[in-house]
């Protein structure tokens, strides 16, 4: 959603690169006028024939305008399709891209987004326990496949600049084997060989949630929303003695996560607990992991839980 500003009227419109023209709302539409919005020339009624995505029957368009649309410093001319319904505006694909808020091209992924320090949750950090008993285990380090050799070392300075890992300087006990998976993209998959120190970590043994439990819950509401967690374990902290556990070997040396890593056996358990403790005192909220479920009987009680959530 952006704020644009049309014949003199401000409003929000959603940029959507699939829309092939302009939509307006009807209700949006009366209120323009209201606002004394300010055309160029107006018909009613069109010609063209539009579908909203996965639908067969046409849009019905009760008419047409052309006015001047700015973003920031940015105007151009351009036409407006009434609908009848709708619930956001539209801005199509050409239009957005005449105001350049819609870029298309290879310089859309040097954005810097991946060197940004990656979010964690506040005031919550893991600590993983190892049995009294347990004897340190340093493990080999595992050839890297030679055509994803320099994509790893891209990998592992995204990583250190998210701030998920650091090198490890000084002695260590643990280290595992990186193992590198192909993805279907080209990209690589760093994931750890952690069986042998699964093998002497002290499970959380934290209640996890029974999928039938929530089942005989949910359905007393009228509207739901579902949250995914973006990178569910890596927001979560790792304390400062529990670092080296994770320490893995690598080409470039050796390093260790910052953050709760997947495949340490008791990852689950410490995100549930976490999750528990932010979202308990949360009504009509539902979660398992990264997946939170939140309901409500009506629109405002459905959204009042949402920001609640968020």
């Amino acid at each position: 959603m952006i704020p644009c500003t049309i014949g003199g009227v401000k409003l929000e419109m959603l940029v959507d690169s699939g829309a092939d023209a302009n939509l307006i709302s009807d209700a949006m539409w009366t209120s323009l006028k209201n606002k004394r919005i300010i055309v160029k020339s107006s018909t009613k009624g069109s010609n063209k024939i539009l579908r909203s995505y996965g639908r067969d029957d046409p849009l019905i368009i009760l008419g047409t305008f052309w006015a001047n649309i700015a973003v920031g410093n940015r105007k151009v001319d351009a036409e407006f399709l009434v609908v009848e319904g709708g619930q956001k505006c539209l801005l199509g694909d050409k239009t957005a891209k005449d105001l350049g808020v819609l870029r298309v091209g290879l310089e859309v992924n040097q954005l810097g987004e991946s060197s940004r320090p990656f979010t964690k949750i506040s005031g919550v950090q893991a600590k993983i326990r190892i049995k009294p008993d347990a004897v340190p285990v340093f493990q080999p380090m595992r050839r890297i496949p030679l055509p994803l050799e320099a994509a790893v070392h891209r990998k592992l300075e995204e990583m250190i600049k998210r701030d998920i890992i650091e090198e490890k300087k000084g002695p260590t006990t643990w280290v595992s084997p990186l193992v590198v998976v192909g993805k279907a993209n080209g990209e690589p998959r760093l994931c750890l060989d952690l069986r042998r120190v699964n093998e002497n970590i002290i499970r959380e043994h934290h209640p996890m949630p029974v999928v039938d439990d929530y089942l005989a819950r949910l359905g007393r509401g009228k509207i739901w929303s579902k949250l995914d967690i973006r990178e569910a374990f890596l927001q979560i902290e790792l304390s400062e003695d529990s670092k080296d556990i994770t320490t893995f070997i690598t080409p470039k040396g050796l390093f260790r996560f910052k953050r709760l890593c997947f495949g340490l056996a008791t990852a689950p358990e410490l995100f549930q607990k976490a999750m528990d403790e932010i979202l308990s005192g949360c009504p009509g909220t539902y979660w398992y992991l990264d997946d939170i479920i939140i309901e409500g009987g009506d629109l405002k009680e459905h959204d009042d839980r949402l920001q609640e959530v968020q």
